[in-house]
């Protein structure tokens, strides 16, 4: 009995190692701090490399409505009603003119539904591939 619970008690120990456990809790720690430095970085590197190029056709959404600019902080002119289709249809023949779509106050679901528009019409080839990157959504 007694030889039967001495072994139990070096099997049950050498089972048991903390130094595995917690190498593999500060592993598990790194790579969580690793995703959120990710997720919070991307979106600001991404909005900073692209941002509008002379050329780009450039429209913010505010409380007044959809306006025209050049940089995304200015207003060049408003937008009137069936405008916003018809730039973006005479986008269709320049390839290398972008669409940025900045939010400054105005309707966030409005932005959305133009932006999946101008996608399927400006990114797509001629066999419905995507071809480029045609719309840039920033929302600050």
């Amino acid at each position: 009995m007694r030889r039967r619970f001495l072994q139990r008690a070096v099997s049950d120990a050498e089972a048991h190692d903390v130094s595995k456990e917690l190498f593999l809790g500060i592993m598990m720690l790194m790579l969580c701090l690793g995703i959120m430095i990710l997720n919070v970085s991307q979106p600001v590197w991404r909005v900073h490399h692209h941002d509008p190029k002379p050329g780009d056709v450039v429209i913010l959404y505010t409380a007044q409505g959809l306006v025209f600019s050049e940089d995304g902080r200015s207003v060049k002119r408003g937008l009137g009603p069936g405008e916003f289709r018809k730039t973006v249809g005479a986008m269709v023949a320049k390839p290398d003119q972008n669409l940025h779509l900045f939010l400054k106050g105005g309707s966030r679901e409005q932005m959305v539904n133009d932006a999946a528009y101008a996608d399927s019409l400006l990114s797509a080839g001629t066999a419905g591939q995507k071809v480029r990157p045609a719309v840039f959504v920033h929302l600050w």
